[in-house]
């Protein structure tokens, strides 16, 4: 016959001890999940000056959620990502660098959003045949760098937003707002990369939260760096991805993906 197991009262109270402190103590964790859409048509990019042309249809800029290096994460905010499927938990220095401040770190994520929207400006207009002069000055630091003197003003506007991984969007935007085209004749098109002045897509990360937002907000097209190819394991029903390498690319895949090759063949 066998015999019944009791545990000790001292362990009884470890456990409930360790528990509780899990459910009420902040733990070293960051939650990532899908985020939104947003249609960077619609109110985010705006060129005053020169003629724009109307749009049938959405272009959506797709984020990330991620919780912030401040923020207080409990167990039962960890068990909930859990039940929730969709959300990752990781060890809060896995995103985020120990060494770095939450000032410092919002300070780069701005600074490379910056840089994502004068990159998105600079291949987009030289794209469409515009000309922007580049010269190079020296920094603050020393260095010598480029400066593009534009042939007319383009501004954004996206607030709680940061990183590199728009200017794809951004780019597709502005080709999108100064051409008499309608390239996305009535479809609700989203996608994501990071954008260089001459053009180049790169990689970002978080791809299939971001699959998962564009699903969310109603998109049926999905543009993505084709060095994220081997990152995508499960793309949403509804949902057609295309990846690209350059903004000409991308532009085609609109142009015309009934003859477009889907999902990381492209190249």
């Amino acid at each position: 016959m066998a015999k019944e197991f009791t545990m000790p009262p001292s362990a009884v109270f470890l456990v409930g001890f360790f528990l509780l402190s899990s459910l009420l103590l902040p733990l070293p964790y960051a939650v990532i999940a899908p985020g939104a859409g947003t249609d960077v048509l619609k109110s985010v990019i705006t060129i005053p000056s020169q003629q724009t042309f109307p749009v049938n249809g959405k272009l959506l800029l797709t984020t990330v959620y991620a919780t912030s290096p401040s923020s207080r994460i409990f167990g039962g905010d960890v068990l909930r990502s859990w039940i929730d499927g969709e959300s990752i938990v990781l060890p809060r220095d896995v995103i985020y660098p120990s060494a770095k401040s939450t000032k410092q770190i919002d300070a780069e994520n701005t600074a490379q959003m910056l840089d994502s929207q004068e990159a998105a400006k600079v291949s987009a207009l030289t794209y469409l045949g515009f000309t922007v002069h580049r010269t190079h000055v020296t920094s603050s630091t020393g260095k010598l760098v480029l400066k593009y003197t534009l042939p007319f003003p383009i501004s954004f506007d996206l607030k709680k937003t940061g990183g590199p991984s728009g200017g794809l969007v951004f780019a597709l935007g502005i080709v999108t707002k100064l051409s008499t085209e309608d390239f996305l004749k009535g479809r609700t098109v989203a996608g994501t990369g990071t954008i260089d002045s001459m053009g180049k897509v790169g990689p970002i990360g978080g791809i299939g939260d971001k699959l998962i937002a564009a699903h969310r907000a109603g998109a049926s097209v999905f543009l993505a760096p084709a060095a994220n190819c081997a990152e995508i394991a499960h793309i949403p029903a509804g949902l057609q991805v295309f990846s690209v390498a350059t903004l000409r690319e991308a532009v085609a895949v609109l142009r015309d993906s009934r003859n477009s090759i889907s999902y990381c063949t492209w190249q």
